[in-house]
């Protein structure tokens, strides 16, 4: 393997970071309730109705319950409209 230049390993870096970069930017964070309760602005109590209800997209692994903050808000947007 021949050794890089100098310029050439700075233009690997560079293309290495902005993959990196726009990877991080992509990935989806997981919520507990209490963090989605925040973010859509409801009580933990009245989210645990929701939930109890059907309301909501819910992921679950074990007995933990999760959210993925962009299909809950996609969801409620979209029962908003039809009512």
């Amino acid at each position: 393997m021949d050794s890089f230049t100098p310029v050439e390993l700075e233009t690997l870096a560079d293309a290495v970071a902005e993959r990196v970069a726009d990877r991080l930017a992509n990935r989806r964070r997981l919520l507990t309730r209490h963090e989605l309760s925040q973010v859509i602005g409801v009580s933990v109590p009245k989210l645990d109705t929701m939930l109890r209800d059907g309301e909501l997209p819910v992921i679950r692994v074990g007995r933990k319950v999760l959210f993925d903050p962009h299909a809950v808000i996609a969801h409620l947007a979209m029962n908003s409209r039809g009512a």
